[in-house]
C-alpha cells in the first residue's frame, strides 16, 4: 500500500492537527495586529492627555521633559526605559511569580496587591 496513514485514520488526524496549527496562527495574528493597533494609538491618546494637562493645569513641555528624565535616570542611564521590578516574590513560599497573578502559581496562595500601579 502506498498511503497506509490514510487507511489506518492517521490522515484525517494529521489534517486535524494541521487545521489547529492554522487557527492558532489565525488568532496569534489578529492579537499581535490588536496589540499593534493598541500601540499605534498610545502616542495619540498621550498628546491628548498632555494637550489636556498644559490647557487645564498650566503645565509646560520642560515640566514633562524634566519629569521623564528623572523618571529615565532612576536606574542611573539615560536609555529611554524606566526601573525594571523585580518579579513579586509570594510571602508564603518565597518563589517569584508573574506580576500579572494574583495568586502563587506554585502554593496558590494570594499574592499581595502591587504598590505601582504601572508595573506589570
Amino acid at each position: 500500500m502506498f498511503y497506509p496513514m490514510m487507511l489506518s485514520g492517521g490522515y484525517s488526524s494529521a489534517n486535524a492537527t494541521a487545521a489547529a496549527a492554522e487557527a492558532a496562527a489565525r488568532q496569534a495574528r489578529t492579537d499581535v495586529e490588536l496589540l499593534k493597533h493598541d500601540v499605534d494609538r498610545l502616542p495619540l491618546i498621550s498628546e491628548a492627555i498632555w494637550t489636556l494637562l498644559k490647557r487645564e493645569h498650566g503645565y509646560s513641555d520642560d515640566v514633562l521633559t524634566d519629569l521623564i528624565t528623572k523618571i529615565d535616570l532612576a536606574d542611573g542611564q539615560i536609555d529611554g526605559r524606566g526601573v525594571k521590578e523585580l518579579p513579586p516574590q509570594c510571602p508564603y513560599c518565597n518563589r517569584a511569580n508573574s506580576g500579572s497573578r494574583s495568586f502563587c502559581i506554585y502554593g496558590g496562595k494570594p499574592l499581595p496587591m502591587k504598590a505601582n500601579p504601572f508595573s506589570r
